[in-house]
């Protein structure tokens, strides 16, 4: 409806009737500019973060990867010296990683480093050298640096959404206003352009797909992100990424009951409501 109040307030031949009611001059250009602001936060808000969290996703698998192999081959170093506090420390697998939270994760690798470091002059015989050493720091290093910013991409795409909402009463009455000057003034002696201005304001409804759902997931216990949780709601479903988050869009405005499932974890069920516009934003915890 907007996009089509918009082209009727910009065509010239409109333009001309008005030209001299600087009122309605006036409140037409801030009903334009509000628009023009809603634009930017309809591009924010549909800021595509699955680039920054698939960003962060293969540096986390890329370090995990590196660093399982040089622990395995640590292994049997350990076993070879009998050291059994570092064999438990090298013995690892890529699963051992997935199963637990992101940040247990990343604290599990950093004592692998730690354990290399400090006994990579003796482990010529499983062809472990200082190199070794380096390339997961690097490793880790890549990691890091993409740490927060899924979370402050979502941020940045949450405040575009309430930015949105923040807009549409005033565009409201922006046009509210405009109804009154303009129908009042020219119904008489300019019909047809009011006929063609009513068909513009009514002919449709703003669309639904800016309304959705995003949940944080995280144990009930430890506090940590939880992956690969299951959101349905409505028929859809999403997964939530390395940060515990599950978002759907395109959802109507209206009350649903959603559901949040995860392997070992009681399955919960939530009452949401979802606004017009707006992307409702709730935090389930986990209890195993």
């Amino acid at each position: 409806m907007y996009k089509k109040m918009l082209i009727f307030f910009a065509n010239p031949l409109h333009i001309a009737i008005w030209t001299t009611f600087t009122r309605l001059v006036d409140e037409i250009a801030k009903f334009v500019s509000l628009n023009t602001a809603l634009a930017n936060y309809i591009q924010q808000h549909h800021a595509d973060i699955k680039g920054v969290t698939t960003s962060k996703v293969n540096a986390f698998n890329a370090m995990i990867e590196l660093v399982v192999r040089k622990a395995q081959k640590a292994y049997v170093w350990a076993v070879d010296t009998a050291n059994d506090t570092l064999a438990q420390i090298f013995d690892v697998e890529k699963s051992d990683f997935l199963v637990v939270g992101e940040k247990q994760a990343y604290t599990m690798v950093k004592n692998i480093r730690d354990a290399l470091s400090a006994n990579i002059a003796s482990m010529e015989s499983v062809q472990l050298a200082p190199t070794d050493i380096t390339a997961v720091n690097a490793a880790i290093k890549a990691y890091e640096s993409t740490i927060g910013t899924p979370g402050a991409a979502l941020t940045h795409k949450t405040e575009g959404t309430q930015a949105m909402e923040d807009l549409f009463a005033p565009i409201d009455t922006s046009l509210d206003l405009i109804d009154k000057l303009m129908i009042n003034s020219y119904s008489e002696s300019h019909p047809d352009i009011i006929k063609e201005f009513l068909l513009s304001h009514h002919i449709d409804k703003l669309p639904t797909h800016h309304s959705g759902l995003s949940v944080a997931i995280t144990d009930a216990e430890t506090g940590a992100e939880l992956k690969g949780a299951i959101l349905s709601v409505n028929g859809k479903s999403a997964t939530s990424d390395l940060d515990g988050i599950a978002e759907i869009i395109k959802i109507k405005p209206g009350t649903y009951m959603a559901k949040v499932m995860l392997g070992n974890y009681i399955s919960q069920e939530i009452r949401v409501v979802i606004g017009r516009g707006k992307v409702t934003e709730i935090d389930v915890k986990m209890g195993k």
